[in-house]
Protein backbone atom coordinates (compact mmCIF):
# COMPACT_ATOMS: atom_id res chain seq x y z
CA UNK A 1 0.00 0.00 0.00
CA UNK A 2 1.67 3.23 -1.11
CA UNK A 3 -0.72 5.67 0.52
CA UNK A 4 -3.87 5.47 2.57
CA UNK A 5 -7.25 6.74 1.47
CA UNK A 6 -8.55 8.86 4.34
CA UNK A 7 -11.87 10.61 4.87
CA UNK A 8 -11.43 13.52 7.31
CA UNK A 9 -14.50 15.03 8.94
CA UNK A 10 -14.67 18.25 10.95
CA UNK A 11 -13.27 21.76 11.16
CA UNK A 12 -9.53 21.41 10.57
CA UNK A 13 -9.07 25.17 10.64
CA UNK A 14 -9.13 24.95 14.44
CA UNK A 15 -5.60 25.46 15.74
CA UNK A 16 -5.56 22.20 17.69
CA UNK A 17 -6.27 20.19 14.52
CA UNK A 18 -3.93 21.87 12.02
CA UNK A 19 -0.93 19.62 12.74
CA UNK A 20 -3.18 16.59 12.44
CA UNK A 21 -4.28 17.64 8.96
CA UNK A 22 -0.63 18.09 7.92
CA UNK A 23 0.21 14.62 9.24
CA UNK A 24 -2.62 13.05 7.29
CA UNK A 25 -1.68 14.87 4.10
CA UNK A 26 1.84 13.42 4.35
CA UNK A 27 0.56 9.86 4.72
CA UNK A 28 -2.48 9.58 2.52
CA UNK A 29 -4.97 10.90 0.01
CA UNK A 30 -7.30 12.99 2.15
CA UNK A 31 -10.87 13.91 1.32
CA UNK A 32 -12.23 16.53 3.72
CA UNK A 33 -15.91 17.02 4.54
CA UNK A 34 -17.47 19.28 7.20
CA UNK A 35 -19.76 16.82 9.00
CA UNK A 36 -21.04 13.24 9.18
CA UNK A 37 -24.10 14.07 7.06
CA UNK A 38 -21.95 15.18 4.14
CA UNK A 39 -19.70 12.14 4.62
CA UNK A 40 -22.67 9.76 4.62
CA UNK A 41 -23.97 11.33 1.42
CA UNK A 42 -20.58 10.87 -0.26
CA UNK A 43 -20.25 7.26 0.87
CA UNK A 44 -23.85 6.50 -0.03
CA UNK A 45 -23.25 7.90 -3.50
CA UNK A 46 -20.92 5.04 -4.30
CA UNK A 47 -17.63 6.85 -3.89
CA UNK A 48 -14.53 4.77 -3.09
CA UNK A 49 -14.57 3.38 0.45
CA UNK A 50 -11.70 4.91 2.46
CA UNK A 51 -9.17 2.92 4.47
CA UNK A 52 -9.82 5.17 7.46
CA UNK A 53 -12.36 7.73 8.60
CA UNK A 54 -11.02 10.38 10.97
CA UNK A 55 -13.60 12.47 12.85
CA UNK A 56 -12.16 15.66 14.34
CA UNK A 57 -14.45 16.44 17.28
CA UNK A 58 -13.83 19.77 19.02
CA UNK A 59 -16.30 19.27 21.89
CA UNK A 60 -18.48 16.41 23.25
CA UNK A 61 -21.57 15.52 21.22
CA UNK A 62 -20.51 17.64 18.26
CA UNK A 63 -21.17 14.57 16.11
CA UNK A 64 -23.94 12.21 17.18
CA UNK A 65 -23.76 8.48 17.78
CA UNK A 66 -26.34 8.06 15.05
CA UNK A 67 -24.16 9.89 12.53
CA UNK A 68 -21.08 7.83 13.39
CA UNK A 69 -23.04 4.56 13.29
CA UNK A 70 -24.33 5.47 9.84
CA UNK A 71 -20.76 5.88 8.59
CA UNK A 72 -19.89 2.48 10.05
CA UNK A 73 -22.74 0.84 8.14
CA UNK A 74 -21.83 2.60 4.88
CA UNK A 75 -18.11 1.80 5.17
CA UNK A 76 -17.85 -1.34 7.33
CA UNK A 77 -14.22 -2.04 6.35
CA UNK A 78 -12.96 1.45 7.17
CA UNK A 79 -11.31 2.04 10.54
CA UNK A 80 -12.99 4.94 12.36
CA UNK A 81 -10.81 7.15 14.55
CA UNK A 82 -11.81 10.01 16.77
CA UNK A 83 -9.39 12.96 16.73
CA UNK A 84 -10.41 14.58 19.99
CA UNK A 85 -10.07 18.23 20.95
CA UNK A 86 -9.16 19.54 24.41
CA UNK A 87 -12.79 19.84 25.53
CA UNK A 88 -13.33 16.10 24.99
CA UNK A 89 -10.91 14.96 27.70
CA UNK A 90 -13.65 14.48 30.29
CA UNK A 91 -16.04 12.68 27.97
CA UNK A 92 -14.92 9.20 29.07
CA UNK A 93 -16.00 10.01 32.65
CA UNK A 94 -19.09 12.15 32.22
CA UNK A 95 -20.19 11.89 28.60
CA UNK A 96 -21.22 9.27 26.07
CA UNK A 97 -18.24 8.46 23.85
CA UNK A 98 -18.79 6.72 20.53
CA UNK A 99 -18.53 2.92 20.90
CA UNK A 100 -16.00 1.02 18.79
CA UNK A 101 -14.03 4.15 17.89
CA UNK A 102 -10.33 4.63 18.62
CA UNK A 103 -9.91 7.91 20.50
CA UNK A 104 -6.71 9.92 20.02
CA UNK A 105 -6.35 13.38 21.52
CA UNK A 106 -4.99 16.19 19.37
CA UNK A 107 -1.71 16.32 21.33
CA UNK A 108 -1.14 12.58 20.82
CA UNK A 109 -2.06 12.55 17.15
CA UNK A 110 1.18 13.31 15.33
CA UNK A 111 3.19 10.51 16.93
CA UNK A 112 0.46 7.87 16.78
CA UNK A 113 -0.68 8.79 13.29
CA UNK A 114 2.82 8.34 11.86
CA UNK A 115 3.44 5.18 13.88
CA UNK A 116 0.21 3.29 13.22
CA UNK A 117 -0.66 4.53 9.73
CA UNK A 118 3.00 4.00 8.83
CA UNK A 119 2.68 0.35 9.80
CA UNK A 120 -0.44 0.01 7.67
CA UNK A 121 1.23 1.62 4.64
CA UNK A 122 4.18 -0.79 4.94
CA UNK A 123 1.87 -3.80 5.32
CA UNK A 124 2.90 -4.36 8.94
CA UNK A 125 0.69 -5.14 11.92
CA UNK A 126 -0.86 -2.06 13.48
CA UNK A 127 -2.63 -1.47 16.78
CA UNK A 128 -5.19 0.52 14.79
CA UNK A 129 -5.94 -2.51 12.61
CA UNK A 130 -7.16 -4.63 15.53
CA UNK A 131 -10.88 -5.53 15.54
CA UNK A 132 -13.25 -2.78 16.70
CA UNK A 133 -13.99 -4.90 19.79
CA UNK A 134 -10.36 -4.55 20.96
CA UNK A 135 -9.95 -2.69 24.24
CA UNK A 136 -7.66 0.28 24.78
CA UNK A 137 -5.43 -1.99 26.87
CA UNK A 138 -5.14 -4.46 23.97
CA UNK A 139 -4.21 -1.66 21.57
CA UNK A 140 -1.58 -0.37 24.01
CA UNK A 141 -0.10 -3.86 24.32
CA UNK A 142 0.01 -4.19 20.54
CA UNK A 143 1.71 -0.79 20.20
CA UNK A 144 4.29 -1.73 22.84
CA UNK A 145 5.62 -4.42 20.48
CA UNK A 146 6.91 -1.70 18.12
CA UNK A 147 10.68 -1.70 17.84
CA UNK A 148 12.24 1.42 19.35
CA UNK A 149 15.19 3.12 17.69
CA UNK A 150 18.48 2.50 19.47
CA UNK A 151 20.26 5.71 20.39
CA UNK A 152 23.46 6.88 22.02
CA UNK A 153 24.13 10.02 23.98
CA UNK A 154 23.25 11.79 27.19
CA UNK A 155 19.66 12.74 28.02
CA UNK A 156 19.16 15.42 30.68
CA UNK A 157 15.99 14.87 32.73
CA UNK A 158 14.61 17.98 34.43
CA UNK A 159 12.09 17.07 37.13
CA UNK A 160 11.42 17.59 40.81
CA UNK A 161 10.15 14.04 41.28
CA UNK A 162 12.43 11.07 41.88
CA UNK A 163 9.74 8.71 40.57
CA UNK A 164 9.56 10.56 37.25
CA UNK A 165 13.34 10.69 36.94
CA UNK A 166 13.63 6.99 37.75
CA UNK A 167 11.02 6.01 35.16
CA UNK A 168 12.37 8.25 32.39
CA UNK A 169 15.95 7.16 33.09
CA UNK A 170 15.01 3.49 32.84
CA UNK A 171 13.17 4.16 29.58
CA UNK A 172 16.14 6.07 28.11
CA UNK A 173 18.61 3.37 29.16
CA UNK A 174 16.44 0.77 27.41
CA UNK A 175 17.25 2.43 24.05
CA UNK A 176 20.96 2.84 24.80
CA UNK A 177 21.15 6.38 26.24
CA UNK A 178 22.68 7.53 29.50
CA UNK A 179 20.94 10.11 31.69
CA UNK A 180 21.61 12.86 34.18
CA UNK A 181 19.07 14.23 36.66
CA UNK A 182 18.64 18.00 36.71
CA UNK A 183 16.66 18.63 39.86
CA UNK A 184 15.22 22.14 40.29
CA UNK A 185 15.44 24.71 41.68
CA UNK A 186 19.23 24.34 41.79
CA UNK A 187 19.82 22.18 38.75
CA UNK A 188 23.51 21.78 37.96
CA UNK A 189 24.86 22.71 34.57
CA UNK A 190 25.50 19.82 32.23
CA UNK A 191 27.77 19.62 29.20
CA UNK A 192 27.35 17.40 26.16
CA UNK A 193 23.65 16.59 26.48
CA UNK A 194 22.13 15.13 23.31
CA UNK A 195 18.60 16.15 24.35
CA UNK A 196 16.56 16.97 27.43
CA UNK A 197 13.16 16.06 28.86
CA UNK A 198 11.38 18.75 30.90
CA UNK A 199 8.71 17.51 33.31
CA UNK A 200 6.22 20.29 33.86
CA UNK A 201 2.70 20.18 35.32
CA UNK A 202 1.74 23.41 33.58
CA UNK A 203 3.44 26.13 31.61
CA UNK A 204 2.73 29.37 33.38
CA UNK A 205 4.84 31.66 35.53
CA UNK A 206 7.95 30.09 37.05
CA UNK A 207 7.39 26.79 35.27
CA UNK A 208 7.54 28.42 31.84
CA UNK A 209 10.58 30.44 32.89
CA UNK A 210 12.35 27.25 33.97
CA UNK A 211 11.62 25.67 30.60
CA UNK A 212 12.93 28.73 28.75
CA UNK A 213 16.10 28.76 30.88
CA UNK A 214 16.70 25.05 30.23
CA UNK A 215 16.23 25.48 26.48
CA UNK A 216 18.69 28.39 26.46
CA UNK A 217 21.24 26.61 28.64
CA UNK A 218 21.26 23.37 26.63
CA UNK A 219 21.01 24.87 23.15
CA UNK A 220 21.44 23.39 20.53
CA UNK A 221 20.26 20.19 22.28
CA UNK A 222 16.48 19.87 21.72
CA UNK A 223 14.18 19.89 24.75
CA UNK A 224 10.95 17.87 24.94
CA UNK A 225 8.35 19.36 27.31
CA UNK A 226 6.17 16.80 29.12
CA UNK A 227 2.94 18.48 30.23
CA UNK A 228 -0.24 17.36 32.03
CA UNK A 229 -3.19 17.25 29.61
CA UNK A 230 -1.89 20.16 27.48
CA UNK A 231 -4.26 22.56 25.82
CA UNK A 232 -3.34 24.45 22.70
CA UNK A 233 -2.26 27.43 24.85
CA UNK A 234 0.19 25.19 26.77
CA UNK A 235 1.59 23.93 23.49
CA UNK A 236 2.15 27.50 22.29
CA UNK A 237 3.81 28.52 25.56
CA UNK A 238 6.18 25.55 25.40
CA UNK A 239 7.17 26.22 21.81
CA UNK A 240 7.57 29.95 22.50
CA UNK A 241 9.86 29.05 25.41
CA UNK A 242 12.10 27.10 23.03
CA UNK A 243 10.86 23.52 23.31
CA UNK A 244 11.32 21.31 20.26
CA UNK A 245 8.27 19.14 21.04
CA UNK A 246 5.46 18.70 23.57
CA UNK A 247 4.34 15.32 24.91
CA UNK A 248 1.33 14.81 27.16
CA UNK A 249 0.89 13.12 30.49
CA UNK A 250 -0.37 10.45 31.09
CA UNK A 251 2.67 9.46 29.07
CA UNK A 252 3.08 6.71 26.51
CA UNK A 253 6.74 5.87 26.05
CA UNK A 254 6.20 5.15 22.34
CA UNK A 255 4.96 8.73 21.85
CA UNK A 256 7.93 10.12 23.78
CA UNK A 257 10.50 8.20 21.77
CA UNK A 258 8.84 8.97 18.45
CA UNK A 259 9.20 12.67 19.28
CA UNK A 260 12.78 12.09 20.47
CA UNK A 261 13.65 10.45 17.15
CA UNK A 262 12.02 13.33 15.27
CA UNK A 263 13.77 16.16 17.11
CA UNK A 264 17.18 14.44 17.09
CA UNK A 265 16.92 13.71 13.38
CA UNK A 266 15.93 17.33 12.77
CA UNK A 267 18.86 18.59 14.86
CA UNK A 268 21.47 16.30 13.31
CA UNK A 269 22.27 18.45 10.19
CA UNK A 270 22.78 21.55 12.34
CA UNK A 271 25.19 19.76 14.67
CA UNK A 272 27.16 18.05 11.89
Amino acid sequence: MSKLSILLIGDTNRSEFRDARASLDSLGRVAHLPDTEAAAAALGGGEHTPDAIVIAQAYPSQFSHRGVDRLRRLAPLARILGLMGSWCEGEMRTGKPWPGVIRVYWHQWRARCHQQFGHMIRGESSAWALPVTATEEERLLAASDDALTRRQGLIAIYTRLFEMEDWLSAACRSIGCSTVWLRPPRAARVEGATAAMFDGSGLQGDNRDELAHLCTTLRPAPVIAIVDFPRIEDHRRAMDAGAAAVVSKPLHVEDLFWELDRVLDAAAPRSA
